[in-house]
């Protein structure tokens, strides 16, 4: 961790402290200890490894789901200019239906589980969609013009030069995500009232007033972020190293 970061949380918590302090109750603004206690019993209590698990399961399902449907639009749509003429209505709609519409709809046709994975399909795709399109749109005239000296066939065309030049998009995409995924897909719990997951322990904090286990669930979801960002920034890094060895 850099010294600025030190810095910078070291402050946020002696704010936090002196505004507990102030207020001087913990269903408003519990203090840090108490939050960080409630925390500690929620990683030694194995019973919350099987909510996380559920939650980022079902995250993933959409999340992968998303990335290959957004591939596959991609190429499709960089190979065949009809096919991404008549794709473009369908894009535009999905980027401006509220993520608020998309978790009612998904809850009512698939139910609180299978709601989680379909927001967060619903969510991402836009999302990657837009920059693989955006990574191919950026090929150079001149290798378009290259390329068409040369006879290949859209497997060979996909296999050595569109999925490597995709590939630094995919990682820099999913990145952001993955941290997205998990927002959308832990509010799609709280409202569908999930039987198991991240979303029910803040649903039933917020019942009983626990602002202390509130708090504390938010800061595992803050760590799993965290491990997405530093998963994929390990693989961008050695993405990057591989092409300056190359």
């Amino acid at each position: 961790m850099k010294k600025e970061h030190v810095i910078t949380i070291s402050a946020l918590l002696i704010c936090w402290q002196i505004a507990a302090s102030a207020v001087h109750n913990d269903i408003l603004i519990p203090y840090p200890a108490t939050v960080l206690m409630t925390f500690v019993s929620i990683l030694t209590t194995a019973s919350s490894y099987l909510y996380i698990f559920r939650t980022v399961t079902l995250v993933l399902e959409g999340f992968l789901l998303s990335l290959i449907c957004a591939l596959i639009c991609s190429i499709l749509s960089d190979s065949f200019p009809v096919f991404r003429r008549l794709f473009e209505p369908i894009q535009v709609i999905l980027k401006t239906i509220p993520n608020v519409s998309y978790i009612i709809m998904a809850l009512i046709w698939l139910g609180a589980e299978g709601a989680v994975s379909a927001v967060s399909f619903m969510i991402l795709f836009p999302v990657f969609f837009a920059n693989f399109q955006t990574a191919m749109d950026q090929e150079g005239a001149h290798q378009k013009d290259a390329a068409c000296l040369y006879e290949e066939t859209f497997w060979m065309k996909l296999r050595y030069k569109t999925l490597p030049q995709l590939y630094p998009s995919i990682l820099q995409t999913g990145r952001t995500a993955a941290s997205l995924g998990l927002k959308v897909g832990v509010m799609a719990e709280i409202l569908g009232q999930v039987k198991q997951g991240i979303g029910k322990q803040l649903y039933l904090a917020k019942i009983f007033l626990d602002t202390s286990s509130l708090l504390a669930w938010t800061l595992v979801l803050i760590l799993l972020s965290v491990l997405f960002d530093q998963l994929f920034k390990l693989l961008i890094n050695y993405q990057k190293k591989e092409e300056f060895q190359a």
